[in-house]
Formats: C-alpha cells, sequence, structure tokens
C-alpha cells in the first residue's frame, strides 16, 4: 500500500472516529440502544445489533430505532435459507471530502426449540 492510499485510508477512519463520537453522544439523548461499531479501512462505519443478548423483536426495534434515527429510507429485509433473517441499510453523515459512509445490519436468528421439544 503506498503513502498516499496510506494517508487517505487514514482520513477516511479519523473521519468515521468523528461521526461515531457524534453518535456515541447522542445515544443517550436520543434513547437508542447500543450496537456493536466497526470502522473498516475504507472509513465505513458499521454497527451491528447485537444477536447474543437480545430477542428477535428486541433486534427488530434496536435496528428500527437506528435506522429512524438516522432518517434511513431504503431498508433491506430478507430471509436467507435457513431461516435468518438479515436487515440492512445504509447511511451517509456529512458533506463533501468529510462525508462518512455506513449501514447499520441485523441478523435475527429463529428461536430455538423449547428444551425436551426436539
Amino acid at each position: 500500500m503506498s503513502v498516499d492510499s496510506n494517508a487517505y485510508s487514514l482520513r477516511w477512519q479519523r473521519d468515521a472516529h468523528r461521526v461515531l463520537g457524534e453518535f456515541l453522544a447522542a445515544t443517550q439523548e436520543a434513547g437508542l440502544p447500543p450496537l456493536t461499531w466497526t470502522i473498516p479501512i475504507a472509513g465505513a462505519l458499521v454497527g451491528d445489533v447485537d444477536s447474543l443478548s437480545w430477542t428477535p423483536e428486541e433486534m427488530r426495534a434496536a435496528f428500527k430505532a437506528w435506522t429512524d434515527w438516522l432518517g434511513v429510507e431504503a431498508v433491506t429485509d430478507r430471509m436467507r435459507r435457513d431461516g435468518v433473517t438479515h436487515l440492512y441499510a445504509q447511511f451517509r453523515r456529512g458533506k463533501g471530502a468529510s462525508e462518512v459512509r455506513g449501514a447499520i445490519r441485523a441478523d435475527i436468528y429463529p428461536a430455538l426449540p423449547e428444551e425436551g421439544a426436539l
């Protein structure tokens, strides 16, 4: 990777970090649930809804809260062959050279069978 492309990647990551800071500052005031955030090399900002500690209904509610707050209009809601529902929405924050693109994602697994039902 060249020095120039490193400089771009680092700038994009700094911009995403700044936007993430704005999101985290607004979370309590807006009543938004926490997400797992990642900032890839390209500087996108990716929020994943927690699938380990929330029910499917809570996951959908968290996804909706964030997409509503971000003003996302297009949401993908697809069920895969394995029964997992994948929710996905893209967003943009900022303008011009400091614009940050990102996505909110959720993989909602079907409920486990009741104990003893196997």
